[in-house]
């Protein structure tokens, strides 16, 4: 990109429809990048032009997700700036938006349409009843005479205001994730987009554009789905004069399968959902970095300094990535085992204490205990939500939904109870309690009693944690501790018999 524009500055623009959809927070992170290795500025704008699907508290949430990923702004509604306000529906309400209506209106490239949603229907039912195989709409007042625009408003008749398109020529545009490519449209293919609704609340179509040259941006860095409205956008900033940024559209995510876009109804794809399952912000920011840009063929794992450094719009690819959720959770886990003992137990306790195995808040020796505990999960960690599940028995009384677990292949009830009876006889008498002491004494009786470690073994796991996968059998028994460990070996022998 020889002919960057200096400074940079590139802007999220989500509405507040719902819950920020984790694709949408990886456009908002391609623009961060993008502006923090040139060094701009990333703005914060808040588009909440449709009345009818706004979400109270969905502003809110949206920036809080961001937040969470590490993403901040320089400029936006929560932190202000000199392009004030960044909420779309208050500067509608200062009149912003007007004044350039009226301008589009007075030189010709605007008009008023007062053709009612009926009205449209059926012109449409029409048209397409005469053999024409789409619809695109031309209201009749593109030629009306001033006169006859005056009359209509004098009876009251609502209205919007529409872009007038050419009839003839052709609408180019370049998009730089696509090389520089060079798109054309036929004018004659196009329809008279609204740009003013008749509440008097702009459209997207002109309320970004007004926005975004007001504020200076430079670079358009938003989803493909764009793609189909640039030539109203082209036609817009030709009619005002004004110099269009450059245009950057991102390919979509499409589902684990490949069967279509990411979905909200479909998929887990709210972003807030990620930090209450427990994923790390730092395995999401770099796993939705990597969700159509690369950096090499093999290099996954980068800090935010290293993709900041890395990142381009040319290694952004022009085919849609896929969205892989056990690729998050093995980088998650990844991330997980790189955090240290303390900073993985301060992040595991509150999910602990939600699940009502520790204090709320945590004290210092609910802490302390969880710090014993994370060595035993820290490598099968993938969530950190999974950690109330994982270590439930350290905390909680077993429950032996089944007994027969507790008999391994090729045992039965009395060979289990005679095996779970003499690990309870050979570990009482243990003066230290601790990992090669209770592993010496266990493995002794596997030779003793003739049976293979994993028999013995997966009757003791069993016995102490009611299930038959867990942590590390000696690691669990040394933290577990005495006491309880041999009380739960007793109990375990009972329920068989």
């Amino acid at each position: 990109m020889t002919d960057m524009i200096q400074p940079v500055r590139v802007r999220f623009a989500p509405s507040p429809t719902g819950f920020l959809h984790i694709g949408g927070v990886r456009t908002a992170l391609f623009n961060w990048l993008f502006a923090r290795h040139h060094g701009g500025q990333f703005l914060l704008r808040i588009e909440d032009t449709d009345e009818k699907r706004f979400v109270a508290g969905a502003a809110d949430d949206l920036m809080e997700s961001l937040r969470w990923v590490g993403l901040t702004w320089d400029e936006g509604p929560d932190i202000g700036g000199p392009h004030a306000p960044y909420v779309q529906s208050e500067r509608h309400d200062q009149g912003i938006y007007r004044a350039y209506v009226d301008q589009l209106l007075a030189q010709g490239y605007a008009y008023q349409s007062f053709v009612s949603p009926e009205e449209q229907e059926q012109m449409k039912a029409e048209a397409l009843s005469q053999g024409l195989k789409s619809f695109r709409f031309r209201g009749p007042e593109r030629t009306w005479t001033p006169e006859q625009v005056a009359e209509a408003e004098a009876q009251g008749k609502p209205y919007t205001v529409r872009l007038k398109v050419p009839l003839t020529g052709t609408t180019v545009f370049h998009d730089l994730i696509r090389g520089g490519e060079c798109i054309s449209v036929e004018n004659d293919e196009l329809y008279d987009v609204v740009l003013l609704k008749s509440s008097g609340m702009p459209v997207y179509h002109l309320a970004h554009l007004v926005d975004d040259h007001l504020m200076g941006i430079t670079h358009v860095i938003r989803g493909e789905e764009w793609v189909p409205s640039m030539p109203y956008h082209v036609l817009l900033y030709r009619a005002f004069g004004w110099e269009p940024p450059l245009f950057a559209h991102v390919p979509n995510m499409l589902r684990h399968n490949g069967q279509g876009k990411l979905s909200k109804r479909k998929d887990d794809v709210a972003t807030n959902r990620f930090w209450e399952r427990g994923y790390l912000p730092e395995a999401m920011f770099n796993y939705l970095a990597l969700q159509g840009w690369s950096y090499d063929d093999h290099t996954e794992i980068m800090s935010v300094h290293e993709l900041i450094e890395r990142f381009t719009l040319d290694r952004v690819q022009s085919s849609p990535a896929r969205w892989n959720p056990d690729k998050l959770k093995d980088m998650n886990g990844i991330y997980i085992r790189s955090l240290s003992v303390v900073d993985l137990a301060r992040s595991i306790a509150p999910y602990l204490a939600r699940a009502g195995l520790i204090g709320s808040p945590p004290q210092a020796e609910d802490l302390a205990y969880v710090e014993q505990l994370t060595f035993l999960i820290r490598e099968r960690l993938e969530e950190l939500s999974e950690a109330p599940d994982l270590l439930v028995f350290f905390f909680r009384e077993v429950e032996y939904a089944d007994p027969l677990l507790l008999v391994q292949k090729k045992m039965d009830i009395p060979t289990t109870v005679r095996a779970l009876r003499l690990a309870h006889e050979r570990l009482q008498p243990l003066e230290t309690w601790d990992e090669a002491s209770v592993e010496g004494v266990l493995r002794a009786l596997v030779e003793e009693l003739g049976l293979k470690a994993g028999q013995l073994f997966g009757t003791i796991r069993v016995a102490i944690t009611g299930r038959t996968i867990a942590p590390p059998l000696f690691e669990t028994l040394t933290v577990l501790g005495r006491k309880r460990s041999l009380a739960r070996i007793v109990r375990a022998a009972q329920v068989l018999v």
